[in-house]
């Protein structure tokens, strides 16, 4: 089997484990467990459009999906989906979860790039203009925010408008993901939100706003550690192409958004199982 398939019958094996309950209607040749198996597959190769996806499974895994739905027919199941595929990566992450020190970031996704996108797109409302530092401009889009283990295991994820600080998201996470240690980027400083977090139990740790030779130790061990939490979102953006996700609504964007998390995560898993390194991907994109 190769690792592809591995990664397909792992999705396919834990979402039929929770039965979604029965809709009106004729009942649908692929079922929601096959349904999630082809978004994991989909994330992993790293095709955004369904349509280019759904033409190519048939060569990937020849065989494998016999009643291949239709573009409309995937999206819109999808979409109903999507509070499933989180289940199925929440459970898996608590089972991978060993505690410890954990991480978080945030990074920002464009949904849409045209003049009066604000009136127009199905993100108004949602989406904001927020700076994006790593590209040096301005885009109209959201923020994904992440809290991870030391191995870069995903614990929980939320998205927020692109001008929103991290600070509230990731409190919220951690309400459901409790940590004695968080180690964050320079986005979440200020005295007041480090020690609103330490009356709840939580240490944050993020570098100085002064490197000197007194704190490089320090400085460099953190840097390192943030590398895990970096290397997800360069997994998430990069292999399976988030960025380029294509989703026209905020349901849309959440079914690409998870669908990606819950592949990363049963990458991490079979890693774990086969004693690679965590977020070692490159072998599940099919190529």
């Amino acid at each position: 089997m190769t690792d592809l398939e591995a990664l397909v019958v792992a999705a396919y094996v834990f979402a039929d484990e929770y039965p979604v309950p029965a809709r009106g209607g004729r009942r649908p040749l692929a079922n929601d467990a096959e349904l999630v198996a082809l978004a994991v597959c989909q994330a992993a190769i790293g095709i955004s459009s369904d349509r280019q996806f759904l033409g190519l499974v048939g060569r990937v895994l020849p065989g494998w999906f016999p009643h291949v739905p239709d573009q409309s027919q995937y999206n819109r199941r999808l979409r109903g989906l999507v509070e499933l595929i989180s289940i199925v990566q929440q459970r898996i992450a608590r089972w991978l979860d060993s505690g410890g020190v954990r991480l978080a970031d945030g990074t920002q996704l464009a949904v849409a790039g045209y003049a009066g996108c604000e009136q127009k797109s199905h993100f108004g409302g949602f989406a904001r203009y927020g700076y994006h530092r790593s590209q040096h401009r301005f885009i109209w889009g959201v923020r994904l925010v992440l809290l991870t283990d030391e191995r870069g295991l995903p614990l929980g994820y939320t998205i927020v408008p692109a001008n929103e600080k991290e600070y509230e998201p990731l409190a919220d996470l951690l309400t459901g993901t409790p940590a004695e240690v968080v180690i964050a980027d320079k986005g979440f400083w200020g005295r007041a939100y480090r020690e609103r977090l330490a009356a709840d139990g939580t240490v944050l740790l993020t570098p100085d706003k002064t490197r000197t030779a007194a704190n490089l130790g320090r400085e460099r061990t953190l840097a390192s550690t943030r590398l895990a939490i970096e290397s997800v979102f360069a997994n998430l953006k990069g292999q399976m192409r988030l960025e380029q996700h294509l989703a026209k609504t905020p349901a849309g964007l959440a079914v690409r958004i998870a669908q990606r998390i819950l592949a990363l995560t049963i990458g991490i898993l079979l890693n774990t199982l086969t004693g690679r390194p965590a977020r070692a991907l490159a072998a599940y994109d099919g190529r």
